[in-house]
Formats: C-alpha cells, sequence, structure tokens
C-alpha cells in the first residue's frame, strides 16, 4: 500500500511537470545555467544577477549539462521557450528526486528515533495477546493488558512513519512548490534533513559538511547555524568535550565552504563573494513579498507596495522592528537548546528548527510566500517524536498502576481498562491534531502560494482570478496562519517549561527597543543618517551615509565629507540629480541641515538644493558651486509623512557634480 500511493504521487508530479510554474523563476534558472555551463562560476557572478548561493550555481550547471546532451541550449527559439518541456523535466526531475530523498530521511530518522537508546524496554516482553496460554487467570490477564499497549506502539510505530512520509509526499503545498512553481526549497530541506540524520547518527563531520553544503544551496538554511552548532555542543558529555566538537564542526564546515567557494579564493574576488552572501539582505525592501503575514496585514494587504523603510514603532522602521520580533523568537529557540535534557536535545532543536522558520516566514520583513516549506518536512519528524514520548509516559503510567491482591481483582479489573482505554483514546485525539495542525497548516500554505501564483500569472491558475478578486480572501489566509503560528509558539515555551526566562528574554528585548526610541523619547536631535530612505533616484552611483558619493565606488574612494574644506563627520554624499525620499510618519516639527557641493566634486560643478515634504517644496536653494561654503537651513515639517531631499544640475551637464547634505537632523 505504501509503494501504491508513493507511485501515485509520481504520476501526479510527472502530470504536472510541464505546467510553465513561476516563468520568471525558471527563465531565470535557465540563463543562470547557460552562463554557468558556458561561463564558469566567477563569470555568473559579475555578469548576471544571480543572487543565489554559490552551491545553487553547480546544480543549475549540471542541469544544463544534462539538458546540451539532448539539446542545443543555445538554440534560442526552443530553449527560451516558457512551455519547454524537456527542459521543465530534466530540471523538475531533480525536485522529485529530493521529495523522495526527504520521504527516505523522514523514515530513517523516524526509526532511528523509535529505536533510540530511550526504547521502551518492555518491548521485548511482549505478549501475544491472542495466546491461550495469557488467559489462565484475572491476574494473568491484567498483566497482559499491561503489556498491550507497548505491543500496539511496536506494531503501528514503522506504518505510522510510512503515513507521515506519504503525506509529506502527497502534500499539496510540497507539490505546488515544486513541480507546479519550479523552486528549488525541497534542496535545501533534503540536505539539512540529511544533516540531522548525521547528528542522530553521531556522525558529526559528515553531518557539519552535508549542513554548509544545504546552506550554500538555500539562503534560508543560515537561520538554522547557531542551532545547529549548539546541537554539536550539547550532544557531549561535559564543556571541554562540547567546546572541542564543536570547534572540529566548525572547522569542518569552513572547510566544506573554503572547497565550494574556491573560485572566489583562487582569483582573490573575495569582495564578490561577500556581496553575493549578504546582497539578500535588501534585495527585495518590501514589508512582504506575498507572504500572507503580520506584516502583510499591517501594509494593508499590499506587502509589495510598501517599502519596510517605514517607521512604525516610533523611531525604528518595520524592518529594524521586524529584526526585534525575530530575535526574541529566536532566542527561545536557542533557550529550549542551551538548556535541554540530553534526553530530550533532539526534539528541541526540531522544535527550535520550526520555531526559527516559523519566525523568519511571520517575523521578518522580505519574508517570500514559500519561506514556510521547511517546516513541512521538520513537522513529521516532530510527531514522530511526540509519538514515542506519549507512548513513553503511558507505558510509565501503566507501570505505576497498583495491582490489588487476588481478592478485589473484579473491581480493580474494570477500573484498569478503563484506564486503558482513556489512555488509548486520548493518544488518537493527540495524533489527530498534531496531523490535523499540521495538514490545516499545510491547507493555507497551498493557499498562499496558489494566490501569489494567479496574481503574478494568471494563467497558470484554474480558474484564473485578479488580485481584486482575492485581496479579502488574503486577509483570512493571514489569519490562520497568525493563529497557527501563535499555537506553536504557546506550545513551545509550555513545552521546555522555561516560562520565567522567556518573559526575562522579553523585557530585554522591549529594553532595547526603548533605549533605541529614548532620544526622540526626551525631544533629543535625530540624526536623518539614522533612517534609511524609502525611495531614491540618482544619476550616478547611491547615496552614501558619512561618507562621499565617489565612496560607493569601493573602498580605496572612500572619503570624508566636507564642502571647501569644511569637514563633518555625518551627512549623506549624493549626486546631481537626485531624490531621496524618507518616511517621518508625522513624528517630527523641524528639519535642520547643513548643504554644499563636496570638495571631490568638479570645478565646474552648480547645482540647486531642495527640500520637500508631501511633494510641496519647501526651500530651494541659489546655485552653488565647488568653492561657495556650506549652506544651512532649516524647515516645518510638522504633520509631514515624506521628506525629500533633491538635487538638481544647474548648468547644462552634472558631470562630477557631488553634493552633501550635512549634519541633517529632525526635531521632535
Amino acid at each position: 500500500m505504501f509503494y501504491l500511493f508513493l507511485g501515485f504521487g509520481l504520476l501526479i508530479r510527472f502530470f504536472l511537470v510541464p505546467q510553465e510554474g513561476f516563468k520568471a523563476d525558471i527563465a531565470f534558472w535557465k540563463s543562470w545555467g547557460l552562463a554557468m555551463a558556458d561561463k564558469g562560476l566567477l563569470w555568473l557572478v559579475n555578469n548576471t544577477n544571480y543572487n543565489y548561493p554559490p552551491g545553487f550555481a553547480y546544480v543549475l550547471g549540471f542541469v544544463n549539462k544534462v539538458y546540451g546532451l539532448f539539446k542545443d541550449a543555445h538554440n534560442i527559439n526552443e530553449y527560451w521557450l516558457d512551455g519547454n518541456v524537456f527542459y521543465l523535466f530534466v530540471f523538475k526531475l531533480l525536485v522529485i528526486g529530493a521529495d523522495l530523498f526527504i520521504v527516505w530521511l523522514i523514515i530513517r530518522i523516524g526509526r532511528v528515533i523509535l529505536n533510540s537508546k530511550s526504547e521502551y524496554r518492555n518491548s521485548q516482553q511482549i505478549q501475544d495477546p491472542n495466546d491461550q496460554n495469557t488467559k489462565q487467570n484475572s491476574l494473568e490477564n491484567l498483566n497482559l493488558k499491561k503489556t498491550n499497549i507497548v505491543s500496539d506502539f511496536v506494531l503501528r510505530a514503522p506504518n505510522f512513519i510510512k503515513v507521515l512520509a506519504l503525506l509529506y509526499f502527497l502534500n499539496p503545498a510540497v507539490i505546488y512548490d515544486g513541480v507546479v512553481w519550479g523552486q528549488v526549497d525541497q534542496f535545501g530541506v533534503a540536505l539539512f534533513l540529511l544533516s540531522a540524520y548525521f547528528l542522530l547518527k553521531s556522525r558529526s563531520s559528515l553531518a557539519s559538511i552535508v549542513f554548509t553544503v544545504s546552506c550554500l544551496m538555500k539562503f534560508q538554511n543560515i537561520i538554522f547555524i547557531p542551532l545547529f552548532f549548539l546541537f554539536v555542543f550539547k550532544r557531549q558529555e561535559n564543556l571541554q568535550a562540547g567546546l572541542k566538537a564543536m570547534s572540529k564542526s566548525l572547522m569542518i564546515a569552513f572547510l566544506t565552504f573554503f572547497i565550494i567557494c574556491l573560485p572566489f579564493f583562487y582569483a582573490r574576488q573575495m569582495e564578490k563573494l561577500v556581496w553575493l552572501l549578504t546582497i539578500n539582505s535588501d534585495w527585495f525592501p518590501w514589508f512582504s513579498l506575498n507572504a500572507f503575514n503580520p506584516w502583510w496585514i499591517v501594509s494593508g494587504l499590499n506587502g509589495m507596495g510598501l517599502v519596510d523603510k517605514h517607521l512604525v514603532l516610533g523611531i525604528l522602521s518595520a524592518k529594524q522592528t521586524g529584526f526585534f520580533l525575530f530575535i526574541f523568537a529566536y532566542a527561545i529557540s536557542t533557550v529550549a537548546l542551551l538548556f535541554s535534557k540530553r534526553e530530550n536535545l533532539f526534539r528541541n532543536f526540531v522544535v527550535a528548527c520550526i520555531l526559527a522558520t516559523f519566525s523568519f516566514f511571520h517575523l521578518l520583513t522580505q519574508s517570500h510566500e514559500r519561506y514556510l516549506f521547511p517546516i513541512m518536512g521538520l513537522l513529521p519528524i516532530l510527531i514522530v517524536i511526540q509519538f514515542k514520548e506519549y507512548y513513553s509516559k503511558i507505558d510509565g503510567s501503566i507501570s505505576k498502576f497498583q495491582f490489588p491482591s487476588s481478592m478485589q481483582i473484579p473491581n480493580s479489573k474494570f477500573q484498569y481498562l478503563n484506564f486503558l482505554k482513556l489512555e488509548r483514546w486520548n493518544l488518537k485525539v493527540v495524533w489527530l491534531l498534531e496531523i490535523g495542525y499540521w495538514l490545516l497548516l499545510s491547507v493555507f500554505f497551498f493557499l498562499n502560494m496558489y494566490l501569489s501564483m494567479g496574481w503574478n500569472y494568471p494563467d497558470q491558475v484554474i480558474p484564473a482570478f485578479t488580485r481584486d478578486q482575492t485581496l479579502g480572501l488574503s486577509l483570512w489566509i493571514s489569519i490562520s496562519q497568525i493563529i497557527l503560528f501563535t499555537i506553536f509558539v504557546v506550545w513551545s515555551i509550555r513545552l521546555i517549561r522555561m516560562t520565567k526566562l522567556v518573559s526575562l528574554i522579553a523585557l530585554v528585548i522591549i529594553g532595547v527597543v526603548f533605549l533605541r526610541n529614548l532620544p526622540y523619547v526626551q525631544g533629543r536631535p535625530i540624526s536623518l543618517t539614522s533612517f534609511k530612505p524609502v525611495s531614491f533616484r540618482q544619476d550616478y552611483l547611491d547615496p552614501q551615509y558619512n561618507r562621499t558619493v565617489e565612496s560607493a565606488r569601493g573602498v580605496n574612494y572612500w572619503n570624508r565629507l566636507s564642502v571647501n574644506y569644511y569637514f563633518y563627520d555625518r551627512g549623506i554624499g549624493s549626486h546631481a540629480d537626485s531624490d531621496i525620499t524618507y518616511h517621518l510618519n508625522q513624528a517630527f516639527s523641524v528639519f535642520r541641515t547643513d548643504y554644499g557641493v563636496d570638495t571631490e566634486a568638479d570645478q565646474s560643478a552648480k547645482v540647486y538644493f531642495e527640500i520637500l515634504a508631501d511633494g510641496k517644496v519647501l526651500f530651494r536653494s541659489n546655485t552653488r558651486g565647488r568653492f561657495d561654503p556650506p549652506g544651512s537651513v532649516t524647515v516645518n515639517v510638522k504633520g509631514a509623512k515624506y521628506l525629500t531631499l533633491r538635487i538638481v544640475k544647474a548648468g547644462e551637464n552634472n558631470f562630477g557634480a557631488h553634493v552633501d547634505w550635512l549634519n541633517p537632523v529632525l526635531h521632535k
């Protein structure tokens, strides 16, 4: 029966392979894979918009090499078709393989968990309930009932694990993310679960290698880095052994990282590697990338229409606020591991990873609709752990049951059988609730992706719908996913039994947030350089903080801000023509700044400076040149939502028009 359902899942996947899916992602895979196969990793990173980790580039290159064995990847008319079925087949075949590997890993990890050292001692003493020799008298019958629940565990456990593995394989969210959307979240999850499997088998070196590869395959896995190495540390008998094991794992991880990224080291392009590993921190600077989470609601159901640099909590932006919330949730995950007993270590590791994934999706801005995917592979592992723990508790309760003397057997037998029935019923309810929770989460996760796909590519959903038609549904999906997240957070806190410590962490985070807002509360001047613009347009390079605009070219060009050799420590280095807009959230009344043409500018540079509030011009300077001293201005911005700093060229061209806003400050 297991293989029948597995085959059914494969048939569904192969049937959906021709689906074009999220066309932009598939187009990126094609272009990046072609560049990787033809030119190599360094050319790919330096000459395209590649923004995935280095490890994934090797996968894309492999796909294109396989494609090239049968088709010509340089045949533009065929290769770049959205409906290039052969390319979709080659690529999605790897995704299907990853799904099958995850099924195998769920089963293997489940078996390791059930066969661990804390396996039930009575399991080797099980009696056959149908054996007539066991029914000699009432007392012996009671003893038989006592072992039946352990027998039930041994008989049911392997099938239960396979059911969970099938529920993953037939999960609509899993199928949709892979063979319909065309994403590769399965790669990261498969490698991470493999590293967890090696950890369970006490093979930390292999686990470290695989885990590092997983991080270089999907950036999202970096949220597991502290938890992974903390697990390696806690697994050991004492502090010294823990530090030694963790140090060894870190060295192996770095060596793996070095080998995969060797082209960057060999070509001495480490700055490009650093850029590649950090560029995604602000690649999509919005409240939510169609992830139906709290930020989707805060944005007014317009997550991709609102930049996360908007102020939402005093002088903290949405991005900063989300980061503090994530730190709080991640601290709970860390505490769950740090103070875990050894017998609960792996359970708490899985709980911590699920909580980190939930928090990554719900609390941080810039979250994609697909970022819940790792939970699809982690929850069945947690359910297996709970499955065993509940049986262990029941077995313990049975062992403590006071068996009476033979004179009292009839009454106590009735009580004991009722006790067994109640425990079995409670266990079934727990199973149903846990599996029901997983399936419910999967349904809303699937709907989140489905709506996002329909909004971007209406031809890829049935029936086609518009954003306006389903915007209200996105609100209910958001609320449902937030409720499920909250349930897990509360359950996790109760599980680790450290409510006081969690409360202390919450107070510390609240204190830090208050300190960040303290200058504003006290009415002290707030430097505009402490804010990030919600938008900017600039003809040359990007605005620079506390450095000249030319500093954007690299460390060799860094220079202090100065106007006619009047030097400033704080300010914004810009270039004509430019508009830099900040969100004030009606929190300030006065804006003051110095301004001028920077000392490094061309001698012919001539510009105007303008300050606007909500599109209304509050100030316009006269023409300023290279040898003019700094100007100064104070404007009233009370009630303004947005502040724009504008620079306009005054001559025929803007060559060398490097200009500065100096000591720009806001007053409450």
